[in-house]
Protein backbone atom coordinates (compact mmCIF):
# COMPACT_ATOMS: atom_id res chain seq x y z
CA UNK A 1 0.00 0.00 0.00
CA UNK A 2 1.40 3.70 -1.26
CA UNK A 3 2.45 5.72 1.59
CA UNK A 4 0.85 8.31 -0.09
CA UNK A 5 -3.17 7.08 0.10
CA UNK A 6 -4.99 9.88 -1.68
CA UNK A 7 -1.55 11.74 -3.53
CA UNK A 8 -3.48 14.26 -5.63
CA UNK A 9 -0.68 14.77 -8.43
CA UNK A 10 1.94 12.39 -10.22
CA UNK A 11 4.71 13.87 -8.30
CA UNK A 12 7.67 12.46 -8.21
CA UNK A 13 9.94 12.95 -5.18
CA UNK A 14 13.63 14.18 -6.01
CA UNK A 15 16.15 15.57 -3.92
CA UNK A 16 17.30 17.74 -6.80
CA UNK A 17 19.56 15.70 -9.45
CA UNK A 18 18.46 15.29 -12.96
CA UNK A 19 15.60 14.95 -15.50
CA UNK A 20 13.22 17.98 -16.42
CA UNK A 21 14.13 21.04 -14.34
CA UNK A 22 14.94 19.34 -11.12
CA UNK A 23 16.78 21.99 -8.91
CA UNK A 24 18.78 20.99 -5.33
CA UNK A 25 16.68 22.98 -2.88
CA UNK A 26 19.03 22.10 -0.23
CA UNK A 27 18.30 20.66 2.31
CA UNK A 28 14.45 19.85 1.79
CA UNK A 29 13.20 17.00 -0.39
CA UNK A 30 11.32 18.26 -3.30
CA UNK A 31 8.41 17.09 -6.05
CA UNK A 32 8.17 17.55 -9.47
CA UNK A 33 5.34 19.63 -10.85
CA UNK A 34 3.12 18.66 -13.86
CA UNK A 35 5.40 21.52 -15.63
CA UNK A 36 8.82 19.88 -15.52
CA UNK A 37 10.12 21.72 -11.95
CA UNK A 38 10.76 20.56 -9.03
CA UNK A 39 9.32 22.22 -5.73
CA UNK A 40 10.35 22.42 -2.39
CA UNK A 41 8.01 20.15 -0.04
CA UNK A 42 7.85 22.48 2.89
CA UNK A 43 6.79 26.55 2.31
CA UNK A 44 7.78 29.03 4.40
CA UNK A 45 4.37 31.59 4.17
CA UNK A 46 4.22 35.40 4.89
CA UNK A 47 0.49 35.52 5.18
CA UNK A 48 -1.94 35.50 8.05
CA UNK A 49 -0.29 37.18 11.41
CA UNK A 50 2.86 38.57 8.82
CA UNK A 51 0.87 39.84 6.29
CA UNK A 52 0.65 43.78 5.97
CA UNK A 53 4.24 43.30 8.44
CA UNK A 54 7.52 43.85 7.75
CA UNK A 55 8.68 40.32 7.04
CA UNK A 56 12.43 40.93 6.64
CA UNK A 57 13.81 39.33 9.74
CA UNK A 58 11.42 36.02 9.78
CA UNK A 59 11.91 35.23 6.12
CA UNK A 60 15.97 35.87 6.45
CA UNK A 61 15.07 33.61 9.62
CA UNK A 62 13.05 31.30 7.74
CA UNK A 63 15.41 31.03 5.10
CA UNK A 64 18.82 30.19 7.11
CA UNK A 65 16.93 27.17 8.84
CA UNK A 66 16.63 25.57 5.48
CA UNK A 67 12.82 26.85 4.47
CA UNK A 68 14.10 27.78 0.78
CA UNK A 69 10.63 27.79 -0.88
CA UNK A 70 8.99 30.72 0.46
CA UNK A 71 4.93 31.32 -0.16
CA UNK A 72 3.61 35.44 -0.79
CA UNK A 73 1.29 37.39 -2.37
CA UNK A 74 0.52 40.62 -3.86
CA UNK A 75 -2.69 40.74 -1.01
CA UNK A 76 -0.25 40.32 1.81
CA UNK A 77 1.76 43.78 1.19
CA UNK A 78 5.07 42.52 2.10
CA UNK A 79 7.19 41.65 -0.91
CA UNK A 80 9.53 44.36 -0.66
CA UNK A 81 10.13 43.36 3.32
CA UNK A 82 10.20 40.00 2.08
CA UNK A 83 13.00 40.68 -0.89
CA UNK A 84 15.18 42.28 1.86
CA UNK A 85 15.03 38.99 3.77
CA UNK A 86 16.26 37.24 0.88
CA UNK A 87 18.75 39.65 0.55
CA UNK A 88 19.74 39.07 4.03
CA UNK A 89 20.38 35.52 3.87
CA UNK A 90 23.02 35.20 1.86
CA UNK A 91 21.39 32.86 -0.86
CA UNK A 92 21.47 32.86 -4.53
CA UNK A 93 18.17 32.90 -6.48
CA UNK A 94 18.57 30.01 -7.93
CA UNK A 95 18.82 28.65 -3.95
CA UNK A 96 15.05 29.98 -3.09
CA UNK A 97 12.12 28.60 -4.71
CA UNK A 98 9.15 31.61 -4.71
CA UNK A 99 6.30 31.29 -5.02
CA UNK A 100 3.29 34.36 -5.10
CA UNK A 101 -0.33 34.71 -5.69
CA UNK A 102 -2.19 37.59 -7.98
CA UNK A 103 -5.38 38.82 -6.34
CA UNK A 104 -7.05 41.77 -4.68
CA UNK A 105 -9.61 41.01 -1.41
CA UNK A 106 -10.68 45.00 -1.95
CA UNK A 107 -10.97 45.14 -5.50
CA UNK A 108 -14.20 44.28 -7.41
CA UNK A 109 -13.70 41.23 -9.64
CA UNK A 110 -14.11 43.13 -13.09
CA UNK A 111 -10.57 44.87 -11.81
CA UNK A 112 -8.71 41.72 -11.50
CA UNK A 113 -5.51 41.66 -13.97
CA UNK A 114 -3.20 38.64 -13.12
CA UNK A 115 -0.68 40.41 -15.33
CA UNK A 116 -0.70 43.85 -13.55
CA UNK A 117 -0.55 41.97 -10.00
CA UNK A 118 2.49 39.81 -11.02
CA UNK A 119 4.47 42.61 -12.64
CA UNK A 120 3.66 44.84 -9.45
CA UNK A 121 4.94 41.81 -7.55
CA UNK A 122 8.25 41.57 -9.25
CA UNK A 123 9.17 44.40 -8.88
CA UNK A 124 8.64 44.71 -5.25
CA UNK A 125 10.25 41.43 -5.13
CA UNK A 126 12.67 42.58 -6.88
CA UNK A 127 13.17 39.45 -9.46
CA UNK A 128 13.07 38.67 -13.04
CA UNK A 129 10.72 35.73 -12.71
CA UNK A 130 8.75 33.83 -9.25
CA UNK A 131 8.95 29.91 -9.55
CA UNK A 132 5.21 29.73 -9.11
CA UNK A 133 2.37 32.74 -9.46
CA UNK A 134 -1.14 31.42 -8.70
CA UNK A 135 -4.38 33.26 -9.00
CA UNK A 136 -5.13 34.06 -5.23
CA UNK A 137 -9.05 32.91 -5.47
CA UNK A 138 -11.82 32.58 -8.39
CA UNK A 139 -13.61 35.34 -7.13
CA UNK A 140 -10.29 37.87 -7.57
CA UNK A 141 -11.13 37.57 -11.13
CA UNK A 142 -14.43 38.59 -13.53
CA UNK A 143 -13.41 35.29 -15.74
CA UNK A 144 -11.69 32.39 -14.78
CA UNK A 145 -11.23 31.32 -18.00
CA UNK A 146 -9.58 34.79 -19.68
CA UNK A 147 -7.94 35.00 -16.59
CA UNK A 148 -6.26 31.74 -17.10
CA UNK A 149 -5.85 32.58 -21.01
CA UNK A 150 -3.27 35.45 -19.37
CA UNK A 151 -1.72 33.30 -17.05
CA UNK A 152 -0.70 30.78 -19.73
CA UNK A 153 1.12 33.86 -21.53
CA UNK A 154 2.55 34.92 -18.41
CA UNK A 155 4.23 31.47 -18.16
CA UNK A 156 5.20 31.56 -22.34
CA UNK A 157 6.80 35.02 -21.23
CA UNK A 158 9.51 33.50 -18.38
CA UNK A 159 7.80 35.67 -15.84
CA UNK A 160 6.62 32.04 -13.97
CA UNK A 161 8.06 29.40 -14.49
CA UNK A 162 4.87 27.57 -13.43
CA UNK A 163 1.35 29.14 -12.79
CA UNK A 164 -1.35 27.77 -10.68
CA UNK A 165 -4.65 28.18 -8.79
CA UNK A 166 -5.64 28.65 -5.19
CA UNK A 167 -9.31 28.49 -3.28
CA UNK A 168 -10.55 27.24 -6.49
CA UNK A 169 -13.86 25.26 -6.57
CA UNK A 170 -14.81 22.11 -8.73
CA UNK A 171 -16.86 23.68 -10.92
CA UNK A 172 -13.75 26.75 -11.85
CA UNK A 173 -11.45 24.20 -12.18
CA UNK A 174 -13.06 22.37 -14.59
CA UNK A 175 -13.71 25.51 -16.28
CA UNK A 176 -9.80 26.13 -16.82
CA UNK A 177 -9.26 22.03 -17.44
CA UNK A 178 -12.24 22.27 -20.49
CA UNK A 179 -10.45 25.15 -22.40
CA UNK A 180 -6.68 25.09 -21.22
CA UNK A 181 -3.54 24.64 -22.92
CA UNK A 182 -1.22 24.66 -20.07
CA UNK A 183 -2.95 22.76 -16.65
CA UNK A 184 -3.06 24.32 -13.37
CA UNK A 185 0.64 22.80 -12.26
CA UNK A 186 -0.66 23.91 -8.44
CA UNK A 187 -3.66 24.06 -6.70
CA UNK A 188 -3.52 25.70 -3.22
CA UNK A 189 -6.05 24.93 -0.57
CA UNK A 190 -6.98 25.22 3.47
CA UNK A 191 -5.96 21.50 4.19
CA UNK A 192 -5.72 19.79 7.71
CA UNK A 193 -8.13 16.83 9.03
CA UNK A 194 -11.29 18.48 9.25
CA UNK A 195 -11.15 20.24 5.72
CA UNK A 196 -10.56 16.81 4.39
CA UNK A 197 -14.13 15.67 3.60
CA UNK A 198 -14.57 18.83 1.97
CA UNK A 199 -12.53 18.10 -1.05
CA UNK A 200 -12.96 13.69 -1.43
CA UNK A 201 -15.82 13.50 -3.16
CA UNK A 202 -14.63 16.05 -6.39
CA UNK A 203 -11.49 18.67 -5.67
CA UNK A 204 -8.82 15.86 -4.86
CA UNK A 205 -9.94 13.14 -7.72
CA UNK A 206 -10.23 16.12 -10.71
CA UNK A 207 -6.60 17.46 -9.25
CA UNK A 208 -4.94 13.97 -9.17
CA UNK A 209 -6.61 13.11 -12.45
CA UNK A 210 -4.67 15.72 -14.22
CA UNK A 211 -1.20 15.67 -11.99
CA UNK A 212 -2.20 18.86 -10.36
CA UNK A 213 -0.37 19.36 -6.79
CA UNK A 214 -2.18 20.38 -3.91
CA UNK A 215 -0.75 22.86 -1.73
CA UNK A 216 -1.87 23.00 1.80
CA UNK A 217 -2.14 26.10 3.62
CA UNK A 218 -3.65 26.02 7.61
CA UNK A 219 -2.28 22.56 7.98
CA UNK A 220 -1.96 23.23 11.81
CA UNK A 221 -5.38 24.37 11.84
CA UNK A 222 -6.80 21.89 14.32
CA UNK A 223 -4.43 23.15 16.92
CA UNK A 224 -4.09 26.44 16.25
CA UNK A 225 -7.74 27.50 16.02
CA UNK A 226 -9.71 24.33 16.49
CA UNK A 227 -7.97 22.92 19.61
CA UNK A 228 -10.18 20.09 21.74
CA UNK A 229 -11.64 18.63 18.94
CA UNK A 230 -11.63 14.64 17.59
CA UNK A 231 -8.28 15.22 15.87
CA UNK A 232 -5.96 15.78 19.04
CA UNK A 233 -6.82 12.66 20.93
CA UNK A 234 -5.61 11.00 17.31
CA UNK A 235 -2.49 12.59 17.29
CA UNK A 236 -1.69 11.91 20.94
CA UNK A 237 -1.91 8.49 20.24
CA UNK A 238 -0.18 8.55 17.28
CA UNK A 239 2.80 10.28 18.86
CA UNK A 240 2.78 7.63 21.61
CA UNK A 241 3.11 4.92 19.28
CA UNK A 242 5.77 6.51 17.01
CA UNK A 243 7.82 7.14 19.64
CA UNK A 244 10.61 9.18 18.31
CA UNK A 245 9.53 12.68 19.96
CA UNK A 246 7.44 14.27 17.42
CA UNK A 247 5.34 16.74 18.04
CA UNK A 248 1.72 17.20 17.40
CA UNK A 249 2.89 20.06 14.36
CA UNK A 250 5.15 17.53 13.41
CA UNK A 251 2.40 14.89 12.58
CA UNK A 252 -0.10 17.38 11.18
CA UNK A 253 2.27 18.77 8.42
CA UNK A 254 3.63 15.01 7.48
CA UNK A 255 -0.38 13.96 7.36
CA UNK A 256 -0.88 16.98 5.10
CA UNK A 257 1.95 16.05 2.96
CA UNK A 258 2.09 12.57 2.77
CA UNK A 259 -2.20 12.72 2.09
CA UNK A 260 -1.57 14.63 -0.68
CA UNK A 261 1.62 14.10 -2.15
CA UNK A 262 2.06 17.65 -2.30
CA UNK A 263 3.53 20.96 -0.48
CA UNK A 264 2.58 21.84 3.07
CA UNK A 265 2.98 25.90 4.31
CA UNK A 266 3.73 27.19 7.79
CA UNK A 267 3.65 30.37 8.99
CA UNK A 268 5.63 30.38 12.46
CA UNK A 269 8.30 33.27 13.09
CA UNK A 270 9.91 31.24 15.94
CA UNK A 271 13.22 29.56 15.11
CA UNK A 272 12.85 27.01 17.23
CA UNK A 273 9.45 25.82 15.51
CA UNK A 274 10.69 26.33 12.20
CA UNK A 275 13.59 23.81 13.22
CA UNK A 276 11.15 21.92 14.26
CA UNK A 277 8.77 21.67 11.39
CA UNK A 278 10.97 21.46 8.69
CA UNK A 279 12.53 18.39 10.10
CA UNK A 280 10.15 15.73 8.40
CA UNK A 281 10.93 17.20 4.96
CA UNK A 282 14.54 16.96 5.25
CA UNK A 283 16.00 15.17 1.94
CA UNK A 284 18.25 13.15 4.87
CA UNK A 285 15.51 13.07 7.68
CA UNK A 286 15.41 11.21 10.83
CA UNK A 287 11.79 11.03 11.17
CA UNK A 288 10.18 8.32 9.12
CA UNK A 289 6.79 9.07 7.13
CA UNK A 290 3.60 8.06 8.75
CA UNK A 291 2.15 4.99 8.26
CA UNK A 292 -1.08 4.15 6.25
CA UNK A 293 -3.06 3.15 9.30
CA UNK A 294 -2.29 6.26 11.00
CA UNK A 295 -3.14 8.26 8.10
CA UNK A 296 -6.42 6.53 8.28
CA UNK A 297 -6.67 7.25 11.41
CA UNK A 298 -6.38 10.83 11.87
CA UNK A 299 -8.48 11.21 8.69
CA UNK A 300 -11.00 9.65 10.20
CA UNK A 301 -11.05 11.83 13.46
CA UNK A 302 -11.29 14.56 10.97
CA UNK A 303 -14.44 13.55 9.16
CA UNK A 304 -15.52 13.50 12.86
CA UNK A 305 -16.05 17.78 12.60
CA UNK A 306 -15.68 18.94 9.08
CA UNK A 307 -14.54 22.43 9.25
CA UNK A 308 -13.20 24.99 7.17
CA UNK A 309 -11.83 28.36 8.80
CA UNK A 310 -11.07 30.73 5.64
CA UNK A 311 -13.83 32.59 4.77
CA UNK A 312 -17.13 32.67 6.07
CA UNK A 313 -19.10 32.38 2.68
CA UNK A 314 -16.25 31.35 0.74
CA UNK A 315 -17.43 27.87 -1.61
CA UNK A 316 -17.73 24.55 -0.77
CA UNK A 317 -16.00 22.19 -3.22
CA UNK A 318 -17.73 19.23 -2.61
CA UNK A 319 -20.45 17.21 -4.96
CA UNK A 320 -22.24 19.21 -7.61
CA UNK A 321 -19.76 22.07 -7.95
CA UNK A 322 -19.96 25.39 -6.54
CA UNK A 323 -22.42 26.09 -3.39
CA UNK A 324 -22.68 29.18 -1.47
CA UNK A 325 -22.66 28.55 2.38
CA UNK A 326 -26.00 29.97 3.80
CA UNK A 327 -25.55 33.66 5.09
CA UNK A 328 -24.25 33.50 8.53
CA UNK A 329 -22.90 30.19 8.48
CA UNK A 330 -19.87 31.22 10.31
CA UNK A 331 -16.76 29.27 9.97
CA UNK A 332 -17.57 25.66 10.75
CA UNK A 333 -18.92 25.18 6.73
CA UNK A 334 -20.39 21.50 7.19
CA UNK A 335 -20.16 19.40 3.94
CA UNK A 336 -24.44 18.28 3.43
CA UNK A 337 -23.22 14.73 3.76
CA UNK A 338 -20.55 12.40 5.48
CA UNK A 339 -18.25 10.53 2.63
CA UNK A 340 -16.73 7.22 2.68
CA UNK A 341 -13.22 7.04 3.76
CA UNK A 342 -12.56 4.19 2.15
CA UNK A 343 -10.49 6.23 -0.49
CA UNK A 344 -8.25 7.48 1.95
CA UNK A 345 -6.82 4.09 2.39
CA UNK A 346 -6.84 3.30 -1.29
CA UNK A 347 -3.30 3.46 -2.84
Amino acid sequence: MSTHPTSTASATTTEGGDGGHTSSYAPLRTVMLNSGYSIPVIAYGTGTAQAWTDTSVPVATALKSGLVHLDTAWHYKNHTSTAEGIRRSGLSREQVFVTTKGGSFDDAPEEGDVRRWLETSLKDLGLDYVDLYLIHAEFHVESVVDSWKAMEQIQRDGLARSIGISNFSTKSLQSILDTCTIKPAVNQIEFHPYALPTYLPTLLPLCKEHGILIQSYAPLMSVVRHPGGPVDSTVDKVRTELGHGETAGQILLQWAQQITGGVVVTTTTNPERMSEQIKPFLAESSLPPLSDQHLTEIAAAGAAGPYRHWGVNWPYFGEGGIDVAPEGASWRNKPETRHDLAIVASS
